[in-house]
């Protein structure tokens, strides 16, 4: 089966996201506040289950939340720890956060000690 590229464009509640199968190139940014995140993101896992089954040599993924609430980091927990399944392959998480922004810096380091996927935590200037 051919994976298409998954591009969901943000709303006030959901992330926008960027998957494209061929490059391994896997971005979401915005806000992720919905109250029924496993709705938003479950689709998005079956995608990566059918990704990992023939990734590109390399997965890099670029986080960047303005917020993040408890339900979507579950959901996205889940995800990253699917990613961290693909064997032999080089999978890296880049959690991007305002460098003010203490408490999304503070949860990529959340995720950085419980998923077993090398995380590079870097603070930006931009959006």
């Amino acid at each position: 089966m051919s994976l298409t590229i998954v591009h969901i464009k943000p709303t006030e509640t959901t992330p926008e996201v960027k998957f494209n199968p061929s490059t391994g190139k896997f971005e979401i940014k915005g806000r992720s506040i919905t109250e029924n995140a496993s709705e938003f993101y479950n689709p998005l896992i079956d995608w990566v289950k059918s990704y990992i089954e023939n990734p590109a040599g390399s997965t890099t993924v670029d986080v960047y939340f303005d917020y993040l609430n408890t339900s979507s980091s579950k959901s996205l927990m889940h995800l990253f720890n699917i990613l961290g399944t693909i064997p032999g392959k080089e999978v890296s998480i880049n959690w991007l956060h305002k460098k003010d922004d203490e408490a999304m810096k503070e949860a990529g380091e959340d995720f950085n000690t419980i998923v077993n996927l090398p995380f590079n935590i870097v603070g930006t200037d931009s959006n």
